[in-house]
């Protein structure tokens, strides 16, 4: 009965314990996402995000579908090129004068001048002004806000004036219509590209429509407006005067119809260019700096490209024509309050899934998809005309993220404390007889160090004390030679012996692959094999090598290593070397400088890789005469690495012998180790050092 009672006590404390985790998780979310998007909106409603979003809108821009040429719509374009014809700017009224004639025998709808006519430019002025009076489809420009410019008076008085003014964003670009504005006066001006647009769809037959005074909502055909009034988008009330609208731009001057001033004075205008047309006439010439920023603006070679201002009265005009005539989209924001609960709905999404990501790792996949839905939500609204936030809820999805995993990292951390001590406790233990076996294995590998240290030093001691004396070298007819031969601090396997007969001396140089004892026991092998066909009088090379190939193959196996072993055999004779087997490449210094390299690859084969080599052997005869140098060495030599990992190189030894070849082989061989030692420096010698200079007396 206890046992059970004490049962049901464990139970119902360990599901205590799950529930409170559960709450505790629960309860972050609730706190944690509406928190995070409170962050976000408030951001938002700082404008502390407002920059990147303009980013988006604009990247948003330049990824809809390539808009068609606005047929609707032409541009007489003032350039640098224009302005040269003239002869001076601004041009004379007569200019303008007969610029207006030569478009108005075509017919436009309506012709709009983009350039500031306030001051009389003589010669024409007179000329000038009667041509305004009798031309009701002319509109000419004043500027209404900041410093203002006053429009042509004979035009204020016909009222053919419209607004140049463009409005622009915190970040210098213009993403908005300036659809009508007031001045000082408390008089309303529209805005040039809105004027030349009612007056073409006057022409059409369709007038303005109120829907709600109020909410300054109007009908034109098939478009309805509805004004920024601060409560949309990223933008404050204070910066939505006026009538304005986001600018649904077509594109830059590539989509309008373009004919340049010089062109139009000269008459040299393509038939119905003009005709039943809206007419601009403003400057693309970078001296009279008429030029704004758009989301079309891009930087090339090094500078922005902007977008001419009569390029963007005619993209207001289009879009008004468009909509009104097409139901081309209209881009409105949302709302704010739709805004805060798509910010509040992203933070809620990421801070339940955050919620559970140390459990589920798929939880954290979900939330990068969340972050994709977000951008590919914004770019599908954006192409049925809706501006949404997206940046906000980006960072909103990712805040909510962080915070609710930091949060469960935490608690668990806060858990996992709890029961700490024990567990230090319980891995102190461990480590305390972890501690002992690591203090035996110690005292066992410094044991096995001290006897692998004495093996390889008598392996060292064994290889020096094989090699052939400086006594046995002195009384060696025919030849002057020097040997050296330096192990080094792993014992390699470098090999050579100087072994005189009846009818001359065998010479010989080899190196077994590695490092270590097994090296070095299979130099003594060599050294021993070789002495013992050189006793039993073997003078044939292939025999020769055959015979030790398969002495040490056999050997080999039996230690089953994986040592091999390349061996140059010389037999020496009254002048004469006869070279075999397969080693590094033999250079002969001759008397006059001249050097020879003989490749030894086809000599023979490397020794106790196969059973049979006899078919790989062959020789080779030089001859030598009075003062010729042979240099046999091992690869420790050339392979030499200073500090920087460059080698020593054949080439800097075959230099420094052929200009010390007049000396004696000792001089010659102590020269060549100087040279090597001072290009080691202080890096490690990974491999033996050996070397045989041979000289003809």
């Amino acid at each position: 009965m206890l046992a059970r009672k004490k049962f049901v006590k464990i139970l119902l404390k360990k599901m205590w314990k799950k529930l409170k985790q559960q709450l505790g998780r629960q309860l972050s979310i609730i706190i944690i996402a509406p928190s995070v998007a409170g962050l976000a909106i408030a951001g938002n409603l700082a404008g502390v995000f407002r920059l990147l979003e303009w980013k988006m809108y604009d990247r948003l821009m330049l990824m809809r579908p390539e808009e068609s040429v606005e047929e609707r719509i032409a541009i007489v374009t003032v350039s640098e090129e224009d302005i040269q014809h003239l002869a001076q700017w601004p041009m004379s009224d007569r200019q303008m004068a007969q610029l207006i004639r030569n478009i108005q025998t075509q017919e436009p709808t309506a012709i709009g001048i983009d350039l500031y006519r306030d001051l009389p430019v003589e010669p024409g002025h007179q000329e000038l002004v009667e041509l305004f009076q009798s031309t009701p489809n002319l509109i000419g420009i004043e500027k209404v806000a900041g410093v203002p410019v006053p429009p042509p008076p004979i035009l204020k008085e016909l009222g053919q004036v419209a607004a140049a003014d463009l409005i622009l964003d915190a970040d210098g670009k213009l993403r908005r219509s300036l659809i009508v504005l007031g001045n000082n006066q408390g008089e309303f001006r529209e805005g040039l590209g809105t004027k030349l647009a009612l007056i073409y769809l006057q022409k059409e037959g369709i007038e303005l429509e109120v829907i709600d005074e109020k909410k300054k909502i109007y009908r034109l055909g098939k478009a309805v407006f509805n004004p920024l009034t601060g409560m949309q988008g990223n933008y404050f009330k204070s910066e939505t005067g006026g009538y304005q609208i986001l600018l649904n731009y077509r594109g830059d001057l590539d989509k309008f119809l373009t004919i340049s001033l010089t062109d139009v004075l000269e008459n040299r205008i393509p038939e119905d260019f003009f005709r039943d047309r809206l007419v601009l006439i403003g400057a693309i010439a970078p001296s009279l700096n008429d030029f704004f920023s758009t989301p079309y603006s891009s930087e090339k070679s090094g500078r922005i490209e902007l977008t001419p201002g009569v390029v963007i009265h005619g993209n207001i005009a289009s879009q008004i024509l468009s909509a009104a005539l097409e139901s081309r989209l209209i881009i409105q924001g949302w709302e704010r309050p739709w805004g805060w609960l798509w910010i509040l709905f992203w933070s809620g999404y990421s801070a339940s899934l955050g919620s559970i990501s140390l459990r589920h790792h798929w939880a954290i996949v979900a939330i990068f998809l969340g972050a994709g839905a977000i951008v590919i939500t914004a770019y599908l609204a954006f192409q049925v005309g809706w501006w949404i936030p997206t940046v906000t809820p980006l960072l909103a999805l990712t805040g909510s993220a962080i915070a609710s995993i930091g949060y469960i990292m935490w608690d668990n951390l806060k858990e996992y404390a709890l029961t700490l001590e024990e567990k230090v406790k319980q891995r102190t233990s461990q480590l305390a007889q972890a501690n002992q076996e690591i203090i035996a294995l110690n005292q066992k590998l410094q044991a096995e160090n001290l006897r692998l240290n004495a093996e390889l030093d008598i392996a060292k001691q064994l290889q020096q004390m094989v090699l052939p004396k400086p006594a046995e070298l002195e009384i060696i007819e025919g030849l002057e030679i020097a040997g050296y031969m330096e192990p080094a601090d792993e014992v390699g396997g470098d090999y050579y012996d100087v072994l005189p007969n009846d009818s001359g001396i065998k010479i010989s140089i080899g190196d077994v692959t590695g490092h270590g004892l097994e090296s070095g026991v299979l130099m003594i092998m060599a050294q021993t094999a070789i002495r013992t066909l050189h006793e039993s009088k073997q003078t044939d090379p292939v025999q020769f090598l055959d015979i030790l190939n398969r002495t040490l193959f056999h050997n080999i196996e039996r230690m089953n290593s994986e040592k091999n072993m390349t061996l140059a055999l010389l037999d020496y004779s009254n002048g004469t070397l006869s070279l075999s087997g397969q080693h590094e490449e033999i250079i002969i210094v001759r008397t006059d400088g001249s050097l020879e390299e003989i490749d030894t690859i086809d000599l023979g084969f490397p020794l106790g890789l196969d059973e049979n080599i006899a078919d790989f052997v062959a020789e080779k005869k030089i001859s030598l005469h009075s003062g010729d140098v042979v240099v046999l060495y091992t690869d420790g030599i050339t392979e030499a690495e200073n500090t920087e990992g460059v080698h020593y190189g054949l080439a800097r030894l075959c230099e420094l012998v052929r200009e010390n070849r007049q000396l004696p082989p000792e001089e010659i061989r102590q020269k060549v180790v100087k040279d090597v030692r001072q290009h080691i420096g202080s890096q490690k010698v990974f491999d033996d050092l050996t070397l045989v200079i041979i000289k003809q007396k």
